[in-house]
């Protein structure tokens, strides 16, 4: 999962495993209970999400803390082959617990 675009209020996540609908609806229950998520808008068939959110409820240094996680979630999502959905919902499971 690549940032295509960030700036604070606004971040784009682009990457072909967002077009399979239970991993990018995972990732959206996974973001949206958060109370900085003004919206997310997700395009299933560019496979590309874009979170919209308040920059005073999630700061830059809650930010920088998912880095790891974000980069782990990318090589999992490298790998998908389509069949192997777990490992990637795992990981978005602990992304959630990240943000609390």
């Amino acid at each position: 999962m690549t940032i295509s675009s960030f700036f604070p209020g606004r971040i784009r996540l682009r990457d072909n495993v967002l077009k399979d609908e239970t991993i990018s609806q995972a990732f959206r229950q996974a973001v949206e209970w958060h109370e900085s998520i003004k919206n997310i808008d997700h395009n299933v068939r560019t496979g590309s999400v874009l979170i919209e959110y308040e920059p005073s409820l999630l700061p830059m240094e809650k930010l920088s803390a998912l880095t790891s996680e974000l980069l782990a979630l990318k090589k999992l999502c490298d790998r998908y082959n389509g069949t192997e959905r777990q490992p990637i919902l795992d990981k978005i499971s602990q992304l959630r617990s990240r943000l609390a």
